[in-house]
């Protein structure tokens, strides 16, 4: 019986550090939106679009190109935000890499929500 319950401890443990592990994720997806909601601010705009470096560097992605992984999985978990493939040729196309990009649509009217909760979870560091 002791060995049972040493295993559900394990089970609670893994738990709290996956909880504590998408908690952290998200904090780095507000920290792309708050680049977002400046970068639609500077432009006056309600759109923002921001290519796999911007999302890179404000994520803190280990290395460039994970931004890529980082713009799909904001478009599949966050509202208002969508991985859309770029028109324009750019100097990362070019080079092979590019061609890609977010759009952050600040009129959604889930968005805004999205970002009180968990800015919420986070404790409350909605100033940044």
């Amino acid at each position: 019986m002791t060995v049972q319950r040493s295993e559900q401890n394990t089970e609670l443990v893994n738990f709290r550090e996956k909880r504590a592990e998408s908690q952290q994720v998200e904090d780095k997806y507000l920290n792309v939106l708050e680049h977002a909601k400046n970068v639609a601010k500077t432009n006056d705009v309600m759109v923002a679009r921001l290519g796999y470096r911007e999302v890179a560097t404000h994520y803190g992605c280990a290395y460039k190109n994970d931004g890529y992984r980082v713009m799909e999985e904001m478009a599949e978990r966050v509202p208002g935000v969508t991985y859309k493939e770029s028109r324009t040729l750019c100097v990362d196309d070019a080079m092979g890499v590019g061609g890609h990009h977010i759009e952050i649509t600040f009129a959604h009217p889930d968005l805004a929500g999205w970002m009180r909760a968990h800015e919420a979870n986070a404790g409350g560091n909605g100033g940044r």
